[in-house]
């Protein structure tokens, strides 16, 4: 099947895309971007092998999953060059010239594969705050101790610490245009 030929080469090339490994690394977008990086290389390989493919409508759409799933635009032309990879390979494996897509693999720069790894289930799903997340919620415990006054800066403790250093709450009228305050809600 063309897919399973296929995808290694988009891993390949997902692997070099400097701009995808950074936008991940950073945790650009949603928590778990390693996993989005991978599922976006399954969806690209798939997308290339099931439809008739030209560089500019690859180029969109790795532009469009990068800021959708990444909230990443790449200014450096970044896609198009991946795209035009991708195009060449894919015209390369479909014609049977597979010594020549060899090749022109092996010339491509060496790099760490951490698109292809397995993700580890040591590390939590949901380690970029997410509010959802028991770690970062409340307790209704009365008894809270000093480092969860700390970690915890909308509890009750830490307003009444900034109001007792001396920092007051804007005033509304103070605000520019388009500016909105944000309040936290008290315990009941």
């Amino acid at each position: 099947m063309l897919y399973d030929d296929f995808k290694p080469i988009v891993d390949l090339v997902f692997n070099n895309w400097t701009a995808l490994q950074l936008a991940v690394e950073h945790g650009m977008g949603a928590p778990g971007g390693e996993k989005t990086a991978q599922l976006m290389s399954v969806y690209v390989a798939r997308y290339c092998v099931e439809n008739v493919v030209d560089r500019d409508d690859l180029t969109e759409l790795l532009e469009d999953l990068m800021d959708e799933e990444f909230e990443t635009v790449c200014h450096d032309n970044s896609p198009k060059e991946v795209s035009s990879l991708l195009v060449f390979f894919l015209g390369l494996l479909k014609e049977g010239r597979h010594d020549e897509l060899r090749s022109h693999i092996e010339a491509m720069p060496k790099c760490q594969k951490w698109l292809s790894e397995p993700i580890h289930e040591s590390v939590p799903p949901q380690c970029h705050g997410n509010p959802d997340d028991d770690t970062t919620s409340s307790d209704d415990d009365d008894d809270n101790d000093d480092e969860e006054q700390q970690i915890q800066p909308n509890s009750e403790v830490a307003t009444t610490s900034n109001q007792a250093d001396g920092v007051e709450p804007m005033d509304e009228d103070d605000l520019e245009p388009g500016w909105t305050v944000v309040r936290t809600r008290r315990r009941k």
